[in-house]
């Protein structure tokens, strides 16, 4: 009796930790499908069968925690299942075109995804359209009327897509549905959700998601994500206390190549641009035709540039400034690199960097390169 009882938990065990996927794809008969498991620095492929002459097929495998799976044919088509120990999914679609041609049941959380995705399409096709007709209206006299309301639309389409995205995620916490929604773009390089703008939706997902699944691969890694993240939010909040429009950055007082010390509070009574850059930074030397050319335009209405080097010694940095032709404004530098006194007093993550400064030496603009310098100096002394 004992070893019968014995028999059936570990075959109630085995289940549980089980999950199984049966499916039904036209056009796959005699074709390939496999399933990755998503894991914290890799794939992991646990299973993978061969389709029968009807398009059947069966995949499983051992699940200790919830995590994400891919289903894919080798032409990397795919789409995605959320899997619980446990779960029995079916699957019914098209192999062909297994990407938007798929249904799925048996996986509450996979459901829920699909309903966001559907949503989500719905609005990028959208989009879609409104580009095509700005496209098709080039040349239209109207091209202007038409591109302003093409936008107004295109932008209601977008804080459409964002407040959904919201409620989803707010009404699915708990799902890792939600951790995926995050995750979503509307436009190629466009994500629904900013991480730190939104950062108080990514630290509700984990909150919940951790207290159900914390051994869950993909919920210790975005919980790690989270946790970088809330460093940099507070790291964000102590720059805009320094470092925030309207404020008075701290002065800087180095050498220029003469070896005079400068300050940059002496500037005062003129727009100044706080310029962090290098000679042996390719964007900082692509900028310098811009700086020149604003420079020249603005410098007798009241514009200066107060230029900081990051450079390592002080050949490369004078040939720099030679080079481009920048010596017509102030230049000062320790050569310290990226142990320079400034780097961790400006909070330096990379460069160029630069800080628009009005006459009483407050913040009024950062990061301006290109055309955005030009346009501020344009609003600020008019053309």
């Amino acid at each position: 009796m004992w070893l019968v009882l014995a028999g059936v938990l570990l075959v109630s065990c085995g289940n549980k930790k089980g999950f199984h996927i049966e499916g039904t794809l036209d056009g796959g008969a005699g074709k390939q499908i496999r399933l990755d498991l998503v894991m914290t620095n890799h794939l992991k492929t646990v299973d993978s069968t061969v389709l029968d002459d009807k398009g059947h097929f069966v995949l499983s495998g051992d699940l200790e925690q919830p995590t994400f799976g891919i289903l894919r044919e080798p032409g990397n088509k795919m789409f995605m299942v959320i899997l619980h120990p446990g779960d029995r999914i079916k699957v019914t679609g098209s192999y062909d075109d297994l990407e938007k041609d798929h249904s799925v049941q048996g996986s509450e959380d996979t459901q829920l995804f699909e309903a966001f995705r559907t949503y989500l399409q719905q609005n990028i096709d959208k989009l879609e359209a409104l580009n095509k007709t700005y496209q098709d209206s080039l040349h239209s006299p109207n091209i202007g009327a038409i591109t302003k309301d093409l936008r107004d639309r295109s932008l209601a389409i977008i804080d459409d897509q964002k407040k959904y995205t919201e409620q989803f995620i707010s009404d699915h916490s708990s799902s890792l549905a939600s951790l995926l929604a995050l995750y979503q773009q509307i436009a190629p390089g466009m994500y629904i959700m900013d991480p730190m703008e939104d950062f108080s939706v990514y630290e509700e997902v984990d909150s919940s998601l951790n207290a159900l699944y914390p051994e869950s691969d993909p919920v210790m890694t975005f919980h790690s994500q989270v946790a970088e993240l809330r460093s940099r939010k507070r790291q964000q909040e102590i720059e805009n206390q320094l470092l925030g429009i309207g404020k008075v950055p701290p002065d800087i007082a180095l050498p220029d190549p003469q070896g005079d010390t400068l300050r940059l509070s002496s500037l005062r009574g003129k727009v100044v641009l706080l310029d962090f850059w290098a000679s042996w930074c390719s964007p900082c030397r692509q900028e310098s035709s811009n700086l020149v050319r604003n420079y020249e335009k603005y410098h007798k209405k009241g514009f200066e540039i107060f230029q900081v080097s990051l450079d390592r010694t002080k050949d490369a940095w004078v040939k720099g400034i030679e080079a481009d032709h920048l010596g017509q404004w102030y230049h000062v530098s320790d050569l310290g690199y990226w142990q320079s006194a400034v780097v961790k007093l400006y909070h330096i993550q990379g460069i160029p960097d630069n800080f628009l400064l009005d006459r009483d030496g407050r913040i009024i603009a950062k990061n301006l390169r290109g055309q955005a310098l030009g346009d501020k100096l344009a609003e600020i002394f008019g053309e």
